[in-house]
């Protein structure tokens, strides 16, 4: 039975694997329920990828795309100092008292962007899009080949407000009031507060 599908017992035996995505890849069955989301994994992420605006990764087993994620450089730009400083707090234990004021007095901060983010029908509601988030972080702060402070993301705006909840609950804030009534909420995630103080 399709529902009964464990993303958690199929890591533990091995059978997922992780795949960037490249020009010459087959694509396999994936239905996140979005047809956007759908579409621009097989018909627009190559495209993205050749143009260098995407990068494309792809958690999947030997039959199907279980998730997948693309990811671009962003800038992050800041509006309003004071709220921003207020919800940097958590961070703030982090960074260097003589960087600090330099850092809030930035016009623009080094981020990634994650363009899209979708998990098949098949395997929701089972940690997947958290877990992704987790890793992410871990690889900017392990492995970062550029400088990047956020992960800044367009979540969907829609009546549910499944998605903004989402990542509410992984650690993102909403940047702005104007885009309340848009179709997506421009919203942020610090990486600062994950900096090991003892190995920097």
């Amino acid at each position: 039975m399709e529902h009964s599908i464990n993303f958690w017992e199929l890591l533990e035996l091995g059978k997922i694997k992780v795949t960037l995505l490249n020009k010459d890849y087959t694509f396999k069955s994936f239905d996140c329920g979005n047809a956007d989301l759908n579409d621009f994994l097989i018909s627009d992420s190559k495209v993205y990828l050749k143009y260098l605006r995407y990068t494309t990764t792809l958690i999947e087993t030997d039959s199907q795309i279980i998730a997948y994620y693309s990811l671009a450089n962003d800038l992050l730009s800041i509006s309003d100092r004071q709220d921003f400083a207020d919800e940097m707090e958590d961070s703030k234990s982090k960074i260097d008292f003589e960087f600090w004021e330099k850092f809030l007095n930035q016009k623009m901060y080094p981020a990634a962007k994650i363009g899209r983010l979708a998990v098949d029908k098949n395997f929701q509601d089972q940690g997947i899009g958290t877990f992704l988030i987790r890793s992410l972080v871990q690889s900017f702060i392990k492995r970062n080949k550029t400088g990047c402070q956020f992960i800044t993301v367009d979540a969907i705006n829609d009546n549910s407000q499944r998605t903004i909840r989402f990542y509410e609950k992984n650690g993102f804030k909403l940047l702005t009031m104007n885009d309340v009534c848009k179709e997506s909420r421009q919203m942020y995630k610090s990486l600062l507060e994950y900096i090991d103080l003892e190995n920097v």
